[in-house]
């Protein structure tokens, strides 16, 4: 069953349950209204009646019943009166019962004799009822008069009122069902619009085409809105992979060649030193691959937002160690760690010598020999610092949006020649927000480069005794 069907079905029903609740409501007050009016009238004749009867009234012998005169004013048809006696003969009646008798009410005459008057409603023939009304008669002891009304123009008047109701109510449920199929259909007719062009981008890939957005800013076009943000969000990630897949070919399809082309040297009859260089190049070559698929294969995890190792992590120790092993392999540059003691975050440990080794590795093949590199680690306003910082060249302005860009290099014929994948400082921000932490650089040409990274520090870790300040430890390369 479609919306379309279902919300007019709906709103038939609650219509059509409205529509019968108000006739049910307006026809029982009707009725109730009638009656209590015939009531009225009754009983206003009763009392006038009863006023006029003197004490003289007995018992009526005569088979023919005369009409009296105080009964002259009931002559109209529909309206009856008769006077009974304690032994129930008629001792009065109105002109129009001249030769017939109401037909009483057991309960009802037995009631007024008691003392008390008594509404009824008896059959009078086949196709009309009467409304009774009996009442004692206190100048007669035991005499009862009844008065008496038709009930057919009242029951007219409620038939008439029945086909009203059913017939006015038919055709307004009708009008609504029409109604509400022109309504449904134009208030559905934007989602029907937003569905068919959500299809045909999905059917022909055209993620650049955008859903109309209505005018009027209802529910129908915050779709819309969402809509085209998920559309845009699809075509982004189909570039960035198009663009991942085109730059991973590309950095894997230089190292396959070279180690393809140093195994067919390797098959020819060379002298130990060609050899030698030959199976250096290879295994050069095979470890920038798998650095590159190890880099690829972390940057997946971030894709998948995989959750990192949350340990207690001593970060001067990391920074101290990693600093120290950069620096004996780096011997062209001079490297130097300053920290804090006892800086402890909760994180993971690998990851984190990752980020900095990536961040002072970038530093050493962009800055020429002889820069200095320092890493400083203190605490600042409840949070750990790392700041690592050169004296090289620094970055363009127009570079720095794009450093953190997975595969973007500044030199890029310089970076590949130095084996670098173009994904160091794309990791660098996937580590460090996966930390919760955040990660600035700033870079001036002929100053040099800043990184700067906050992580939170570790809530459970104690604090620092308070002493005197120790000078910081320094990593340098050993001679």
């Amino acid at each position: 069953m479609s919306l379309r069907l279902r919300l007019t079905l709906l709103t038939a029903l609650l219509t059509g349950g409205m529509l019968l609740l108000f006739a049910l409501v307006f026809y029982l007050v009707l009725e109730a209204n009638l009656y209590a009016e015939l009531d009225t009238r009754l009983q206003e004749r009763a009392t006038l009646l009863t006023r006029t009867v003197g004490t003289s009234a007995q018992p009526n012998t005569n088979p023919q019943i005369p009409a009296l005169p105080l009964l002259e004013e009931f002559a109209a048809p529909g309206i009856y009166a008769q006077l009974i006696a304690v032994d129930d003969t008629v001792q009065a009646t109105s002109l129009n019962l001249a030769r017939g008798r109401l037909p009483l009410d057991a309960a009802s005459l037995s009631s007024a004799r008691a003392g008390n008057s008594a509404f009824a409603t008896v059959p009078a023939g086949a196709d009309e009822d009467l409304r009774l009304l009996a009442v004692p008669v206190r100048e007669a002891t035991g005499s009862v008069l009844v008065v008496a009304e038709s009930l057919e123009p009242l029951q007219r008047t409620l038939a008439w009122a029945r086909t009203l109701i059913i017939g006015g109510g038919s055709i307004a449920l009708m009008l609504v069902l029409v109604g509400a199929t022109i309504l449904t259909g134009r208030a559905l007719a934007p989602i029907q619009q937003l569905t068919l062009m959500g299809a045909h981008v999905a059917a022909t890939g055209e993620y650049h085409t955008r859903v109309p957005v209505p005018q009027r800013r209802d529910e129908v076009a915050q779709l819309a809105v969402t809509i085209n943000d998920l559309i845009a969000t699809i075509e982004r990630s189909l570039l960035q992979q198009r663009q991942f897949l085109a730059d991973t070919s590309h950095e894997l399809r230089s190292p396959l060649t070279a180690v393809l082309a140093n195994l067919d040297l390797l098959r020819r009859n060379l002298d130990p030193a060609e050899r030698e260089l030959s199976l250096s190049e290879a295994t050069a070559e095979a470890r920038r691959m798998r650095r590159l698929v190890n880099d690829l294969l972390l940057l997946a995890q971030a894709d998948a937002t995989q959750v990192i190792g949350h340990t207690p992590v001593q970060l001067d120790q990391v920074v101290t160690k990693t600093v120290a092993m950069i620096a004996r392999r780096a011997t062209t540059h001079t490297l130097r760690a300053e920290v804090e003691p006892a800086v402890t975050i909760v994180g993971d440990g690998e990851r984190l010598t990752e980020l900095l080794r990536n961040l002072l590795e970038n530093a050493i093949n962009y800055t020429p020999p002889g820069t200095d590199i320092v890493a400083r680690l203190q605490r600042s306003h409840g949070r750990a610092q790392l700041i690592v910082s050169d004296s090289g060249p620094g970055i363009a302005p127009e570079h720095l949006p794009y450093v953190w860009d997975r595969f973007y290099r500044v030199d890029k014929a310089r970076s590949r020649s130095l084996g670098g994948s173009g994904l160091g400082l794309a990791i660098v921000k996937y580590i460090v927000e996966a930390h919760g932490g955040t990660v600035n650089l700033t870079s001036i040409l002929g100053t040099g480069t800043t990184f700067t990274i906050h992580l939170p520090l570790d809530a459970a870790a104690p604090s620092p005794r308070l002493e005197a300040e120790r000078p910081p430890v320094s990593a340098a390369p050993s001679d």
